[in-house]
């Protein structure tokens, strides 16, 4: 075997074939690599992969198309298969050789993520699973060519076959959605000749999936075993000028082919625990352990409604629900195609869902999850130079959240009425970020935005009341609707906003009962508690309470990060005020006005302050809580990522005590967000220049050389 591999590999490179298929397929991936990586700054090498699938699919029957062909047609084939050596080592020996160019190409693309981790941060494990889900597809393209080129002693023929073979497959889910959307008898038979689906929906996204590894091991060995069936008939037309071994072998193919179908099957059966290997760095498809420790207590059964056609499922949604199927007894999902069955919602809701969305239910509960809840979106603003302002443009998707929207739906159907929290709007309130909106929303509270110019009074169903970061202060009719509020024992979320247009002395007053009163100006820190060397981004002390204690250390590896803050001092004890200060600065903090101009500076006020507060206040109608905290900015998404998402989880923290819930499980969204590979334009011409340029075309010229100086001598 050995010596038809050397043979066969050396041929390759004496004319211009191997080195032409290295040379086009290297320089469209270099060219797809510069785009891709190189100027958009993507850390991904799938999309270089598939940038180049169709340029693979083009010359992969180039390659193989003399494998056997030009043996049979220069007769040099009855040479070997009368040769005293094993047809199957034959086989073997010239498919390896043609495996070997293919895997030196990709060799030279697994120093791609190698070049891009010089310049920033790059999921190397999601790049390499990549890598070899796409040489798993291409041997298994080129054992389909070598199949192929058996059947026929014209290159030509072999070439043609071949790239309609491939190019059908790569083609057949679109052939098999044109003929059902949902799937039929015709369909499922069709999907198995799907090469790409496989290496598409599952490599390329950084899972490791057994079936697929073994679906393109079975095509392999298929098409290997079928190779030789063809050769077997032809080496004993030679030897006996007959075929009835070959007829009495027909059997053995049947009964292989079957096995392979049977194997396949069983292992598509088994459950996803065992089959998927989730390689992505932010775990995008399997569950996190939070959802599946959730799902082990769940003991009332769950109906998920999936609202899609087969073909136009959204894979990352699927894979949770089949995983969660899959990890609770309790748990039952159904695909529900709107095509067939499009007034299926009315059952449940007035309002059409969005295809992709899931009507979970239980009992007479049910909870619509509707797809956009699923993935969370970032809007694209730019500035608009004829107003000066900035407009939305676009959205760009920034993180998954259908693991969480999902555990939210099954917790509010099985379980009672949620909590209602109001928003008090109409004074240039902060507007929540998307992320944290959907913290709340998966933690089950209910939103709703009121302004009290329309109401008399807090509604009686209020469990909490939002007011956060007005620039505008409060009437004193406001003030005095939300006083009543606390008097009866409500709870509220105060957040203080750092503004130039003035101290807002009515919004100030709300705190002063709890035994919080708010200084004039920003709090700048002398101490070593600040970012950046720019002492008004406050760092500030974490202390140890419940609120805290998934954040807090004696070593100080993990921070809150409150920028622009106003500083709180606490009043006076008052007997009837319980007040727990979990952030505050350091006693070399100040709180400053000279920032203004248009403000006499007085002298400023020492610290230390308190930044983020928790306190109780007994009423006759009852014990009010509220929650403090100093900064709008704390609640910025951009401030939130810089200390890997601790300021969120302090709020939720600190929102689940103030609605009386001690909510063990609520599940993150997983980020989409990156680190773009930022390139400066020397290196980018460099490695431009070198791959596609250098290597590529240095391939040529060696292979010109070599052709040339064999057709001379």
């Amino acid at each position: 075997m050995f010596a038809v591999y050397k043979k066969e590999l050396a041929s390759y490179f004496r004319s211009m074939i191997g080195w032409l298929f290295l040379a086009v397929n290297l320089f469209f991936a270099g060219w797809n690599f510069r785009y891709y990586g190189m100027m958009s700054g993507y850390p991904y090498l799938a999309y270089v992969l598939s940038g180049i699938l169709m340029i693979f699919l083009l010359s992969v029957p180039i390659l193989t198309m003399k494998i056997f062909s030009e043996e049979a047609r220069s007769k040099t084939d009855q040479l070997l298969y009368t040769a005293p050596v094993s047809v199957w080592k034959i086989i073997l020996g010239k498919y390896m050789a043609l495996v070997t160019i293919f895997s030196g190409m990709l060799l030279i693309l697994c120093f791609y993520p190698l070049v891009l981790r010089i310049y920033g941060s790059v999921p190397l494990g999601e790049n390499y699973v990549a890598i070899i889900s796409f040489w798993l597809f291409g041997v298994t393209c080129i054992a389909i060519g070598v199949f192929l080129s058996a059947l026929t002693e014209s290159q030509i023929i072999a070439t043609v076959l071949t790239f309609f073979t491939l190019l059908l497959g790569a083609m057949m889910q679109g052939i098999c959605n044109l003929i059902s959307p949902n799937g039929n008898v015709v369909t499922d038979i069709l999907r198995v000749f799907n090469i790409t689906s496989y290496f598409q929906n599952y490599g390329l996204n950084g899972i490791i999936y057994l079936p697929a590894i073994l679906y393109y091991v079975s095509v392999i060995f298929l098409c290997i075993f079928l190779t030789g069936f063809v050769i077997l008939k032809r080496r004993w037309r030679v030897a006996t000028h007959g075929i009835g071994k070959a007829v009495g072998n027909i059997s053995g193919v049947v009964i292989m082919i079957l096995v392979i179908i049977a194997v396949n099957i069983g292992v598509g059966m088994l459950p996803g625990d065992y089959t998927t290997l989730d390689i992505t760095y932010n775990r995008l498809y399997s569950l996190l352990p939070e959802t599946k420790a959730y799902l082990e207590t769940l003991n009332q059964p769950v109906t998920m409604y999936y609202l899609a056609d087969s073909s136009a499922m959204d894979e990352t949604l699927h894979f949770t629900l089949t995983a969660m199927d899959e990890n609770s007894d309790q748990i039952t999902v159904i695909n529900v195609s709107p095509t067939e069955n499009p007034y299926f919602y009315a059952a449940y809701t007035d309002t059409m869902p969005m295809d992709n969305s899931v009507i979970v239910v239980c009992g007479d509960k049910y909870k619509v999850v509707e797809y956009n809840e699923c993935y969370q979106s970032e809007i694209l603003r730019q500035v608009n130079y004829t107003t000066g302002e900035y407009e939305a443009v676009g959205y760009e998707v920034t993180g998954y959240d259908g693991e969480g929207s999902l555990v939210s739906a099954i917790d509010y159907v099985t379980g009672e009425t949620n909590a209602k929290i109001y928003c008090i709007a109409g004074h240039d309130e902060l507007e929540l970020d998307t992320a944290l909106v959907s913290l709340i929303n998966n933690a089950n509270y209910d939103m709703e935005t009121i302004n009290l110019l329309t109401y008399d009074a807090i509604p009686e169903d209020a469990s909490c009341l939002f007011m956060i970061a007005p620039l505008r202060d409060y009437s004193d009719d406001d003030l005095s609707k939300i006083e009543a509020y606390l008097h009866q024992g409500g709870n509220a979320m105060i957040v203080v906003a750092f503004s130039d247009s003035g101290e807002l002395t009515n919004y100030y007053r709300l705190l002063q009962p709890y035994g919080l009163t708010v200084c004039p100006g920003l709090v700048m820190e002398e101490g070593s508690s600040y970012y950046n060397q720019q002492q008004y981004l406050l760092l500030p002390d974490i202390k140890n309470t419940e609120f805290t204690e998934d954040i807090y250390s004696a070593y100080r590896t993990q921070y809150i990060y409150m920028p622009y803050s106003k500083g709180m001092k606490a009043e006076e004890t008052l007997s009837d005020v319980s007040l727990l200060a979990f952030l505050t600065t350091t006693e070399y903090a100040y709180s400053t006005t000279s920032y203004n101009m248009d403000v006499d500076e007085t002298a400023p006020v020492m610290g230390p302050f308190i930044l983020g507060a928790y306190a109780s206040k007994v009423y006759p109608d009852g014990i009010s809580e509220i929650a403090a905290f100093s900064s709008e900015y704390f609640l910025g998404p951009d401030i939130n990522d810089t200390v890997g998402g601790n300021n969120y989880n302090v709020f939720m923290n600190v929102l689940n005590k103030l609605m009386g819930e001690e909510k063990e499980s609520i599940i993150p969204p997983k980020p989409f967000t990156y680190d773009p590979i930022l390139m400066d334009s020397t290196a980018r011409s460099i490695f431009s220049l070198l791959l596609i340029g250098i290597i590529p075309g240095g391939l040529v010229l060696a292979g010109f050389n070599i052709w040339f100086l064999r057709r001379k001598y």
